[in-house]
């Protein structure tokens, strides 16, 4: 059975992940969540009337507030004994860790975190990829849970969204990014490799050449810059101050874009901005695009099991409209 094109399930996403015609095994091609963490927050959907203005009916989508409770203890009875598929190295790193936070909010929010991951990594294609959104809070012991599942070799990347708001006085630096943990399902993942243009630093470092003739008192060689003139460059190959082939590769340096880092400077949204909701955890609609057309292909099936105010929803639906 595959799922349903642009479905939208409302509700726990436990019971929808856990039922295999809804998503049976290997069946999405990129997932990405953004969790919460113990804000103490009640987020709730908004509705605006005609003319834009917030309307009073709203209803609330879930609490970030986690204790260990019934629901907690079952999910870590059936991580340990039920799901046939849960990875030993998880069970073995989640009784550890209830030795180290005992039954306290964090470890509440890992054992409920563990048992949907799971459930995400069965669903996942050997082709696919996990984005794990989150904030310090909890992301070195996120990364354990995924390391657990996934297994340490399939880590791929922690990418550091990077943003500039105004914030009080603090004595602590400014809090300005937030984490997302990049892994895949197999070393066959799909990934567009994305490019950007080389910086001014980057270029000079590749026109800087060498006086292979000489040799300093002091032994140590001086990068000279090398001018493209067609005169100049001929009588440096005949010279044998540069070989032809490290001009190759220098012109070649120049026309090529270099691989995107791991680090994304991407505006915070405003209390102003268009795209703003009021959602309180809402994020920008280019950080969703980017991972989308970073790890899928037209026709992918794409999952956001937290969903939030639906921005995962809202990129596809963009870069369905950018097709030719």
């Amino acid at each position: 059975m595959t799922i349903p094109t642009n479905s939208l399930f409302f509700g726990d996403n436990l019971p929808f992940l856990r039922n295999h015609d809804h998503f049976p095994p290997q069946s999405v091609d990129l997932i990405y969540l953004d969790p919460q963490f113990n804000s103490n927050q009640s987020f709730n959907v908004l509705y605006k009337e005609v003319e834009g203005t917030l309307s009073t009916a709203q209803v609330k989508a879930f609490e970030d507030t986690w204790t260990w409770d019934e629901s907690a203890a079952k999910s870590l009875h059936e991580l340990n004994n039920v799901i046939e598929y849960t990875p030993q190295p998880l069970v073995s790193m989640l009784n550890m860790l209830e030795g180290f936070l005992g039954h306290s909010p964090m470890y509440a929010y890992l054992v409920q975190m563990a048992v949907r991951i799971v459930e995400l990594h069965r669903i996942l294609k050997t082709t696919g990829s996990l984005f794990l959104h989150c904030d310090p809070t909890a992301s070195h012991y996120l990364k354990l849970v995924l390391d657990a599942v996934f297994g340490p070799k399939m880590f791929r990347n922690e990418v550091i969204w990077y943003y500039r708001r105004w914030t009080a006085k603090s004595k602590r630096f400014q809090r300005m990014h937030d984490v997302i943990l990049f892994y895949a399902k197999s070393q066959n993942q799909k990934i567009n490799s994305t490019y950007i243009q080389p910086t001014a630093g980057q270029l000079l470092k590749h026109q800087r050449g060498w006086d292979r003739n000489t040799v300093p008192i002091d032994g140590v060689r001086k990068p000279q810059l090398i001018i493209y003139d067609n005169a100049k460059v001929e009588n440096a190959i005949k010279d044998g101050r540069i070989r032809l082939a490290d001009f190759a590769r220098i012109v070649e340096a120049q026309t090529k874009l270099t691989t995107a880092p791991d680090v994304w400077e991407i505006n915070f949204i405003n209390s102003q901005a268009k795209e703003r909701l009021g959602y309180p955890t809402q994020k920008p609609l280019e950080l969703l695009e980017r991972i989308i057309s970073s790890a899928s292909l037209p026709g992918d099936t794409i999952l956001d099991p937290f969903c939030g105010c639906g921005t995962t929803i809202d990129a596809v639906e963009q870069l369905n409209k950018e097709k030719p």
